[in-house]
């Protein structure tokens, strides 16, 4: 006969890794500003409290995933002589992150995690717009519109990138609904909406490209 375990040794053993990924997979479930200690507790089995032995809150933990969802924007990201290129990738890798991993999406549209890949990023961009020439004050205000522009943009198109190979039929009934409109009450958007609803990728890119060109100096404009 088999001797059954005590309940100590039943219980899982907690740690960091453990309690982040238990975390993530409730937050797949639910979101950020109804996430709660209790509610993760109840599905790992254990009491609320034991969590404070490894973090020390509940916004303390939502920092840590946050940042750990950062991660694929840094990996691998080098500098280089190209300030306004350095910002385009860091950017668009920004972007492609969140749209990935829509938990880390939902925590850092909360705040920066303060944390070491949100620090980076922070580093990264600030230290190339100072390398093109701007003053730091300016450089900070210029990094909070290429910030909230990118979160933004990531938040705004996070559901219709969640749909994949729906989301052109969804662009595709919006067209067609303003194709129904009377044309003698919305002339314009007659005449245009076959190209409204291009990709979000497109758009992103676009007003990227735009910011990129009215804020930060040119290399030739240091000479």
């Amino acid at each position: 006969m088999v001797k059954p375990q005590p309940a100590e040794e039943k219980r899982i053993r907690l740690n960091r890794e453990v309690i982040c990924c238990a975390a993530a997979e409730l937050l797949a479930q639910t979101d950020a500003a109804t996430f709660s200690l209790r509610a993760l507790g109840d599905r790992l089995g254990v009491d609320a409290t034991a969590f404070y032995r490894h973090f020390a809150d509940k916004d303390d933990l939502l920092r840590e995933l946050g940042d750990r969802s950062l991660a694929p924007a840094t990996r691998g990201f080098q500098p280089t002589d190209d300030a306004r290129d350095d910002i385009r990738r860091m950017c668009l890798g920004l972007r492609r992150t969140l749209l990935r991993d829509q938990v880390g999406l939902s925590i850092t549209s909360l705040g920066p995690t303060r944390r070491a890949n949100e620090l980076k990023i922070t580093e990264i961009l600030l230290d190339a717009l100072m390398r093109a020439g701007l003053a730091t004050d300016r450089a900070a205000m210029v990094y909070h519109v290429f910030i909230e522009y990118t979160v933004g943009s990531a938040a705004l198109d996070a559901p219709l990138a969640a749909k994949g190979a729906r989301r052109g039929a969804t662009y595709r009934q919006w067209r067609a609904d303003y194709q129904n409109l009377a044309p003698s009450d919305y002339p314009a958007i007659n005449s245009a909406f076959r190209s409204l609803y291009p990709s979000s990728d497109q758009v992103f890119e676009e007003g990227l490209e735009a910011l990129i060109g009215s804020l930060v100096p040119p290399r030739a404009a240091l000479r």
